[in-house]
């Protein structure tokens, strides 16, 4: 899936610090919409962001490690 090289950067280069433990989604270069809920975030971003690219991620929190 090609999610378009603007995304991916701006996933990168976002801090996430105040989204911890939250879903977010970004389209281009912005986190259009958060929450507590994956589906909602999703959709909420969809209407926000008509035919365009989004990518979803849960934000981890802080004690979380990733291996």
């Amino acid at each position: 899936m090609d999610y378009g090289e603007n995304s991916l950067k701006a996933f990168n280069s976002i801090d996430f610090k105040e989204y911890e433990g939250k879903w977010v989604a970004i389209c281009e270069t912005d986190i259009v919409c958060f929450g507590e809920n994956a589906k909602k975030t999703f959709e909420e971003a969809q209407k926000k962001c008509k035919n365009k690219k989004i990518i979803i991620a849960r934000v981890p929190e802080q004690e979380t490690m990733i291996y």
